[in-house]
């Protein structure tokens, strides 16, 4: 085996590897809960997803932009959920059903204190649940710290990504497996028998074993998927496209379902910088849309009667300008809309501070505001899942808030 061959397989069981130490018990009435957050890598418009149409501002600022307000006779145009606010035709479809049904909410005005319009550090500074005094240290994220103070000995978080995100870097071991990878999910033969060798009767031995125990896991669990794309835009940070999300959500359902170590989880999607041609009810922004929305609604549906105890949040680094750009796109913005899914939610409604969109209302004169921290939203989602009290909160979330959306 060549010595670059060889060093790749060990870093690869050790980003496997898996820690527990104490044991975590259920609040009670609850069973065991499941947590996926979804990272929109890139900046996504919230406001052609959840769009504002009863606002005018909105079309003067977006001519080419904008998706239509609601019109029957308009296939391309907004289906009105109340409050001044639509659903883009590009997700409509998929997602009214779970609107009507109470498992869907939208948080607009959400975001971080971040103002750097920098992916980078926005990502960075999201990941780690801190507020912007503390942007440079990213010794920890807020899902290891999360899954770090559950005390729980199976539950060990799983990110499905190729590379450990911020978000689960920490004290706490967190495996990582890119679901569709085309990479070997495991070490051939002969490279795990030197493996072995190489760590028998060492202190590492049992992570190397702990490490090939999950990736065999996460191996039965994956095919080979052509159709999915390896271009990303840098703004991604390498996270998959959302085309073929359907299939990965499916995978991620799967695992998540029938491995209870795994009930935390995370996972990213690339592709919403969209400088150039957005698009409006229809385009590139609007293909994202949708099918990010039927990898959730495939994700929902895997789950079964999992999907009672799961909540999904989906959140992106930072929204984008009110105004379009000369381009036919929209460049960094600030405030954005998070997303709230699960089978236990109090869904149908919008939650959190709102304020009119007029151009007094913009942030900076250019970017619709934070009124909702998304740390707190996080904080509010899981002091119900886990019943995390005020000083647990503090530990995942540095300097937050708590506030009750009554969301769970």
């Amino acid at each position: 085996m060549q010595r670059r061959t060889f060093f790749k397989h060990c870093l690869a069981a050790a980003s496997l590897t898996t820690l527990g130490s104490r044991v975590w018990a259920a609040p009670a009435g609850s069973s065991s809960p499941r947590l996926l957050v979804v990272m929109l890598r890139g900046a996504s418009d919230g406001n052609n997803l959840l769009v504002p149409h009863g606002f005018p501002f909105y079309y003067q600022s977006r001519t080419t932009t904008a998706v239509a307000a609601p019109d029957p006779t308009n296939q391309a145009a907004a289906i009105d959920i109340g409050q001044g606010y639509g659903l883009s035709p590009a997700v409509s479809d998929i997602l009214l059903p779970f609107w009507k049904r109470g498992q869907l909410a939208f948080v607009p005005f959400s975001g971080s204190q971040d103002l750097s319009r920098s992916h980078f550090e926005a990502q960075d500074l999201m990941e780690s649940g801190r507020r912007d005094e503390t942007r440079l240290d990213e010794s920890s994220g807020y899902l290891n710290r999360l899954v770090s103070i559950l005390h729980d000995t199976q539950l060990t978080g799983m990110s499905f990504t190729g590379n450990l995100p911020l978000t689960f870097r920490g004290s706490r071991q967190v495996p990582n497996a890119a679901l569709g990878n085309r990479e070997p999910n495991a070490p051939d033969p002969h490279s795990l028998s030197l493996l072995n060798q190489m760590y028998q009767g060492t202190a590492l031995d049992s992570y190397l074993q702990s490490g090939m125990q999950t990736r065999a896991a996460v191996s039965q669990g994956l095919q080979e998927d052509d159709r999915v794309k390896k271009e990303m835009l840098a703004s991604g940070r390498g996270a998959r496209p959302a085309s073929g999300f359907a299939l990965t959500a499916r995978r991620m359902a799967e695992l998540m379902r029938s491995n209870p170590a795994w009930r935390i989880a995370f996972t990213d999607i690339g592709g919403w910088d969209t400088h150039v041609n957005q698009g409006n009810g229809t385009g590139q922004l609007a293909s994202n849309y949708a099918q990010l929305a039927q990898g959730l609604a495939t994700f929902a549906d895997t789950m079964g009667n999992g999907w009672n105890d799961t909540t999904v949040v989906v959140m992106s680094e930072f929204g984008r300008t009110f105004r379009e750009n000369g381009t036919r796109g929209t460049d960094h913005g600030h405030g954005n809309v998070m997303w709230v899914m699960g089978g236990s939610i109090r869904g149908g409604r919008l939650a959190g501070d709102m304020t009119d969109l007029t151009p007094a209302t913009l942030f900076q004169n250019r970017d619709t505001p934070v009124l909702n921290d998304y740390r707190a939203v996080l904080g509010h989602l899981m002091h119900r899942m886990y019943g995390l009290n005020n000083s647990q909160l503090a530990t995942v979330f540095p300097s937050m808030q708590p506030r009750d959306y009554q969301l769970l």
